[in-house]
């Protein structure tokens, strides 16, 4: 009986031991060609001609993700598919190629003396930053909800 716990507990250990491995991101730095195709047909109609500086693939244990940063320090993060998730400009001005015309057209109207640095694409709304600070909140279909505090 006292051997059976032990190789029950040892069983276990070795469980939890490689669960807590594999459920660790781990970033690896690739080449722009191994993004998925949805990614690179993005950067090639969006920020073509834009230096890369790196390419990272997160695998953890359920998902893979994909970060690319520019030499002008933007970065895009993509799901495992290419779609993309987040565009950060780090305080440069987005293309707005990309944007929803509403959302686009919203902050042309309400904030001629900004522009958009950073977009994040969450599961049921845009968060949109703009250039002074200003977080504003669309939904899905590009119609102004609110400005986030």
């Amino acid at each position: 009986m006292r051997k059976l716990k032990t190789i029950v507990v040892g069983i276990l250990s070795m469980g939890a031991l490689l669960m807590s491995e594999t459920t660790q991101a781990k970033d690896i730095i690739i080449t722009k060609n191994e993004l998925p195709k949805k990614a690179l047909m993005f950067m090639d109609t969006h920020f073509n001609g834009k230096e890369i500086q790196t390419v990272e693939k997160d695998a953890d244990f359920l998902s893979v993700s994909y970060k690319v940063t520019f030499a002008d320090r933007i970065e895009i993060e993509f799901d495992q598919s290419g779609e993309w998730d987040e565009v950060d400009g780090n305080g440069n001005t987005l293309p707005t190629s990309f944007i929803l015309d509403p959302i686009v057209t919203y902050v042309k109207q309400n904030y001629k003396e900004t522009s958009i640095v950073k977009i994040d694409k969450k599961r049921s709304y845009f968060e949109v930053e703009l250039h002074n600070g200003l977080e504003l909140e669309f939904s899905k279909s590009g119609t102004f909800k609110r400005i986030d505090n």
